[in-house]
């Protein structure tokens, strides 16, 4: 199945090199290959500076010419045979670089570099940066400018690319419709209410909550609800991956779609499956997110006075864990009493307890949070702990009986 390209490439494209405005320059052909597929082109002769890359934020892809010399130079030379100068060079590979990583802050998007140079020159230097990956998926691609000289090239290069990269394209797919969805959803409530944000700012402050995040808690939850079913191509996805070659590559996926980390968090919100670690144990809240807001009836009580409810948890040895999991289901066996959660903090089976629970407040334990577990793993433990003080307790049944 082919990819259309202007249907999944949405948004303007920035083009960088140094001779753009040169009518008869090679990066010509590659305009009106990009222009036909009506895709809008920001061009730029030399490395945008940081209030230009600001604005960034929503890019089809940038087009980056590796090699950035003025005009004067390249001629030079080009007569007379003289090389770039090496400081040159480095202060040019530099500037890329740094742009680079300035545009992947605000933009993750494909980074096209053609060049004249040696593509393992330019591997080596963005793997020493540490934006590059060799041998692997990458959203910075690098080829020959020759390459791009036919008609229709640079759509086949991008076709052949994507196939190679289903991370860029399931975030174009996913992209393509959040858009739609953003669109559609503040126009909703602009006919709604054109003071809609101060009227839910008014509720969650008499509510005594964090203002800033139930806002945007609100318009996350009503943009998930607004998006269609994806139709994502099979054949771009399925691909050759071999899980039993890759086990802990897929530990960090498992564990990245379940765990968020304490840098992703917000100093001043707390909520259920936030996990702790000290004493060498692992303590995780499954106190309800209403109950986590400090009392709006004093004054005087603040985040810090907040209590938590805490379950311990502990690590599961290599051993435990095989003997634990269940192939047949895909899950772990587990007592009345305990939950287990895989993979955490670093690729652990952690075992959590509900005999015991501990009450912190926040001031207390707050720097020792790594992070949160995520829904619906921590509703299931606040659910299974749930069912745990509503067991009834029934007699042992005798041995004899069985055997």
């Amino acid at each position: 199945m082919g990819i259309n390209i202007n249907e999944l490439f949405k948004g303007v494209a920035v083009v960088i090199d140094d001779q753009v405005n040169d009518p008869k320059a090679n990066i010509q052909k590659v305009l009106e290959q990009i222009i036909s597929l009506h895709i809008p082109v920001v061009k730029y002769t030399n490395i945008p500076n940081e209030d230009d890359v600001s604005h960034f934020q929503s890019l089809s892809f940038v087009f980056l010419d590796w090699q950035l010399v003025k005009q004067d130079i390249a001629d030079a030379d080009t007569i007379n045979g003289v090389s770039i100068p090496s400081g040159l060079e480095y202060e040019n590979s530099k500037k890329n670089i740094e742009f680079i990583k300035k545009l992947n802050e605000i933009c993750y998007c494909p980074v096209f570099i053609f060049t004249n140079d040696i593509k393992d020159n330019i591997e080596s230097t963005l793997y020493s940066a540490k934006i590059y990956k060799r041998d692997s998926q990458n959203n910075i691609f690098i080829e020959q400018k020759s390459s791009l000289q036919q008609k229709n090239s640079f759509q086949k290069v991008v076709e052949n690319w994507i196939k190679k990269n289903p991370s860029v394209y399931v975030l174009k797919e996913w992209e393509r419709e959040y858009q739609k969805c953003k669109s559609r959803l503040f126009f909703d409530f602009q006919q709604m209410s054109p003071v809609w944000p101060q009227v839910m700012w008014k509720c969650f402050n008499e509510d005594g909550c964090n203002k800033s995040l139930e806002l945007g808690e609100l318009i996350s939850g009503n943009l998930y609800t607004r998006m269609k079913p994806f139709n994502f191509n099979e054949d771009l996805l399925k691909g050759t991956y071999c899980i039993d070659d890759n086990c802990a590559e897929l530990r960090k996926v498992l564990e990245g779609s379940l765990f968020l980390k304490e840098e992703s968090l917000h100093d001043d919100n707390i909520a259920p499956g936030d996990l702790f670690y000290y004493s060498s144990c692992y303590f995780v809240n499954i106190r309800a997110t209403c109950d986590l807001i400090p009392n709006r009836d004093d004054t005087r009580f603040t985040i810090d006075d907040v209590d938590l409810y805490l379950l311990k948890g502990s690590k599961l040895s290599n051993k435990k864990t095989n003997y634990s999991f269940n192939k047949n289901y895909g899950h772990f066996d587990e007592r009345e009493g305990q939950t287990v959660i895989f993979p955490l903090h670093g690729g652990k089976a952690i075992d959590f307890r509900f005999k015991t629970i501990v009450i912190k407040k926040w001031q207390e334990i707050k720097d020792k949070r790594i992070g949160r577990i995520l829904p619906p793993y921590i509703t299931k433990i606040q659910q299974r702990f749930a069912l745990y003080l509503h067991r009834q307790g029934l007699p042992r049944i005798p041995e004899e009986a069985i055997f």
